[in-house]
């Protein structure tokens, strides 16, 4: 496997999704000799792109063109939809004050075009006029500051709605409502970056290829030596870098999006919030769902789904996601335990999952069902019935053949037992004889 760096410019989008890992090593130990790989950073993030073969051309395109190319699709992307550089196409209509129609490339407008599509199909949970109330929070290009109030919150929801905006096909262009109104693509312009690191690869026919930024990422075909890609879900821990689940892909292409509430935190006011915002509420989002990981065909949609079901939360962004058809799983946290949560659609693809408390109590249920059973050996063989919590033990007998119970000591005769010809019972006991 030959390896390639980049360096692009790391002055750009904030990491925004949480950070998916990349499994390249295939089962054997490693990608085939055939494969190439290149990497570097962009939009303040790490991107990596693998590929093999040319699916039988006999043109295949040499991999130093590739690798020329790759990066430069990338700076496209920054260099339109960027907000931290002055001279993108973001950046510029978001300084303009004017409300007329402003021209804009393709590609930003088919990105806002998606963008304001989700919002109306999510009621406003994904909103990319969000940035004033991201920066009123600390998280944007001007970095931390201090807790806001509620004044300060309500003026910055009035800048806010997806509804303020229009995008128009031809020629491509976008205008506002109202002069005060900015757009950031952050939680859907890296899924865009790794769609069009796809569909160049589709172009010159390569038989396999995983190209991700930051994490999302998309899929095509298998690896070098036949084996499924295979994709890391972090465990939602802050601090921590550990796999939870490994999704094995292969055959049509997939798109994964990850974005979770432990990477990009921040200390406002003595409370831990995550970056992610309701646009609708004004606040960071308080709930008890950790990450979400979607799937879908392309990585543009699986980015901003990602980011609109931690808005929605544990109940709603799980109704959503069905109502939708969209494969999603979601992880939620109940203390130090991470439960799982899954759409029929995400189980049809890498199969069922299974809620935390299930993986940690059903041992331990077990061990009570079997103790149980050992505490009721006496009922079982002596074929009487049982009144009390000791009822088991104390029909079982000591050394001199009189019934006791091991675990409070009391004799058989004094615990409550019932059987079948008995009709008057003394109200049962919680293990002694009062």
């Amino acid at each position: 496997m030959r390896v390639r760096m980049a360096r692009l410019s790391s002055m750009a989008l904030p990491p925004f999704a949480a950070i998916v890992l990349v499994c390249s090593a295939s089962a054997q130990g490693g990608a085939a000799p055939s494969s190439e790989t290149l990497g570097g950073r962009t939009m303040g993030t790490t991107w990596t792109a693998t590929w093999h073969g040319s699916r039988g051309n006999t043109d295949e395109v040499p991999a130093s063109v590739v690798a020329d190319e790759l990066p430069r699709l990338l700076d496209r992307v920054d260099r339109m939809m960027s907000t931290w550089r002055d001279d993108s196409e973001i950046s510029r209509f978001n300084s303009a004050s004017s409300t007329d129609w402003f021209a804009v490339s393709h590609d930003t407008m088919r990105v806002l075009r998606r963008a304001l599509e989700i919002a109306a199909q999510s009621g406003g949970a994904f909103d990319v006029t969000v940035s004033p109330l991201v920066g009123l929070w600390g998280f944007g290009v001007d970095g931390q500051r201090p807790a806001p109030d509620e004044q300060q919150v309500a003026a910055a929801i009035r800048r806010v709605g997806w509804q303020k905006l229009e995008v128009r096909t031809d020629p491509p262009s976008v205008r506002k409502s109202e002069p005060e109104v900015t757009v950031d693509l952050s939680a859907i312009a890296k899924g865009y970056a790794v769609d069009l690191l796809g569909i160049y690869l589709d172009s010159i026919a390569v038989d396999g290829y995983l190209v991700e930024v930051g994490g999302e990422t998309r899929v095509q075909g298998a690896r070098a030596d036949g084996s499924p890609w295979r994709i890391g879900i972090e465990q939602p821990l802050a601090g921590q870098r550990r796999v939870r689940r490994v999704l094995t892909v292969s055959g049509d292409t997939r798109s994964i999006a990850t974005s979770g509430d432990y990477r990009n935190r921040r200390n406002v006011g003595g409370r831990v919030l995550s970056h992610t915002i309701d646009p609708r509420t004004g606040h960071p989002v308080e709930h008890s769902l950790a990450a979400v990981t979607v799937v879908a065909e392309d990585c543009m949609t699986a980015d901003a789904l990602a980011t609109t079901l931690m808005v929605l939360g544990p109940v709603d962004g799980l109704a959503h996601a069905r109502r939708h058809g969209v494969a999603a799983l979601l992880l939620t946290r109940t203390g130090t335990t991470i439960n799982e949560q899954a759409t029929e659609e995400f189980s049809a693809l890498f199969g069922e999952v299974g809620g935390g408390w299930w993986n940690t109590w059903v041992p331990v249920l077990g061990l009570v069902v079997l103790a149980v059973c050992g505490l009721s050996a006496g009922v079982l063989l002596k074929g009487r019935g049982l009144v009390g919590s000791c009822g088991g033990l104390a029909l079982m007998c000591d050394r001199r053949e009189d019934p006791h119970c091991g675990a409070c000591g009391v004799r058989g005769e004094d615990v409550a037992v019932a059987n079948g010809d008995e009709q008057d019972v003394e109200p049962s006991h919680s293990g002694h004889a009062e």
